[in-house]
């Protein structure tokens, strides 16, 4: 095939729209256009074709994937959607450059992950931190978000076995297996409502705070303790 025009593209200046035996088959960034020298009036092969639409794939979703991971970590599932179906260039018209767009995404991830921009258990571990310190939630809420985000059920229960609101080994020989953990978590999610159901009767506080916990995704036994305990300090 033969290119016999090139043209910059009218709402991106920066780009250019390749013709080959005078239609339109893909475009290019001119930066690329540029250092691969091509010209109208070149022949091309469909190899050469598939190599400059992957570089030229490649170097814009890398952009775009160190933009979306600036903001905070994200699961690999996160980036690969955000990819697929977030961030797709409009422009992208041509039969060949949507069929190399997918495979672009996985090479692209492949490169992050190697370079350790993209690491699951990390951002599990990010998450689970995050989630403790400023949202606290069960730890199986915790996990199902994690599940949701992609992340591997091994991945997270290594996580999961690494956090400090684990057990103790003898808290652990006393039958407890996490309840103090949750009790603990259950609380700090209360003191975020404490000052909402401040001016509420027993019977509607506990109602009220009951249901919160339980959205929370905490057991009914941890939910009354937890509960009781804040109107038995109230009452005082």
């Amino acid at each position: 095939m033969k290119i016999t025009d090139i043209q910059i593209q009218k709402k991106n200046p920066n780009r250019v729209n390749i013709f080959l035996d005078g239609q339109f088959a893909f475009g290019l960034s001119a930066d690329v256009r540029f250092e691969e020298n091509l010209e109208i009036g070149q022949e091309i092969s469909d190899k050469k074709i598939g190599e400059l639409i992957e570089k030229d794939q490649v170097e814009r979703l890398v952009n775009k994937s160190l933009k979306f991971l600036s903001f905070r970590p994200r699961s690999e599932k996160e980036l690969r959607d955000h990819l697929l179906w977030g961030s797709k260039p409009t422009e992208i018209k041509s039969e060949i450059e949507k069929a190399a767009w997918q495979q672009s995404i996985e090479k692209v991830i492949a490169k992050l992950r190697q370079f350790g921009q993209v690491d699951d258990a990390a951002f599990a571990s990010w998450w689970v931190e995050q989630r403790l310190k400023f949202k606290p939630m069960a730890t199986n809420l915790i996990k199902r978000e994690l599940l949701a985000k992609g992340v591997d059920k091994e991945v997270i229960e290594e996580v999961m076995e690494g956090t400090p609101l684990r057990p103790t080994s003898h808290e652990a020989s006393r039958g407890f297996a996490g309840q103090a953990n949750e009790e603990d978590l259950a609380t700090r999610a209360a003191a975020k409502k404490i000052s909402s159901y401040k001016n509420l009767e027993p019977k509607d506080f506990r109602i009220k705070m009951g249901q919160y916990l339980a959205r929370k995704g905490f057991g009914w036994e941890i939910i009354k303790k937890v509960v009781d305990s804040l109107i038995e300090k109230r009452v005082k």
